[in-house]
């Protein structure tokens, strides 16, 4: 989160405060002066909606992260000699995603957009509203259309993919040997035309850029090390079919640390040109040092 658990309660604590607040004026149910009112109550009451979701959005992260951290203490309590399974929730035989799982992202994403700008479209639809306003927020409902637009995209990926998965030859890797991973397609994968499956090491960390009042707080992704494998010919592939990948790891990788301060990861990115939408998938990979 960038902070600590109970920072993350604590500031979104605030804006559940201020939401409920905003809510309840909204709602008629706190008693303010109306001459102090200056847009529709409903307005109001969107405005307090968005407050205290996004309060709520910050306590859920605060409490993934909590959760985490207790995980993290039990497990290496339980397994001290496998620091793997206190380092991330892995699963020993593979690691599944969905598209399903992003839909529900995209749209939840693109409805909180939608309910948000509802405020600004009142305001800009004002006859004394000023066209500097009303051209701002317009650029912004064509931002809200194209989100409108990814998230009926996303929900002809999930028709048509529904779920994907890698198996891991052996749990968990240990450098220096050879990663060595199934990749199984689900779903409406039946003919590639060509395709790139990418290993990667990944560096995360945190990087404040500018000073003062102009300060921010970029996530940083970098990569240290890639290996691809190729698909360059058509193939058909049936409902059981899979893809065995390996690639051999250099003698300096580093091994996957997600819980530290700087977190190191290992993902496998698969990108297939298929007929109609293509795939593009990323799974992670248990890639850890010597027992």
């Amino acid at each position: 989160m960038g902070m600590t658990t109970w920072g993350g309660f604590v500031f979104g604590g605030i804006f559940v405060a201020i939401g409920a607040a905003i809510i309840l004026a909204g709602t008629k149910v706190l008693e303010v002066n109306p001459a102090s009112v200056h847009a529709p109550y409903w307005v109001l009451t969107m405005a307090g909606i968005m407050f205290a979701l996004g309060g709520v959005w910050i306590w859920s992260m605060a409490l993934g992260q909590s959760a985490a951290n207790r995980r993290r203490v039990e497990i290496a309590r339980l397994r001290p000699n496998e620091p793997a399974l206190a380092d991330y929730p892995w699963h020993p035989d593979g690691f599944e995603v969905s598209e399903w799982t992003r839909l529900t992202q995209v749209f939840t994403f693109a409805l909180a957009l939608t309910v948000f700008l509802s405020m600004f479209n009142w305001w800009a639809s004002r006859a004394n509203s000023p066209w500097v306003l009303r051209g701002i927020v317009g650029i912004f409902d064509l931002v809200n259309l194209v989100m409108w637009w990814l998230a009926a995209r996303q929900l002809g990926r999930a028709l048509k993919f529904g779920h994907s998965r890698i198996e891991f030859a052996s749990f968990p890797f240990r450098l220096p040997n050879p990663v060595v991973l199934h990749w199984r397609p689900f779903g409406g994968i039946r003919q590639v035309n060509k395709g790139t499956f990418t290993l990667r090491c990944v560096e995360e960390w945190m990087e404040r850029r500018g000073c003062g009042k102009n300060q921010s707080v970029t996530l940083v992704h970098e990569e240290v090390w890639s290996a691809r494998w190729f698909l360059e010919q058509p193939r058909n592939f049936q409902l059981n079919d899979r893809a065995e990948l390996r690639y051999e790891l250099p003698p300096s990788a580093l091994p996957t640390n997600l819980s530290a301060d700087k977190p190191v990861f290992w993902e496998l990115e698969v990108k297939l040109d298929l007929p109609g939408l293509d795939f593009n998938e990323t799974y992670l990979v248990p890639v850890y040092a010597k027992a």
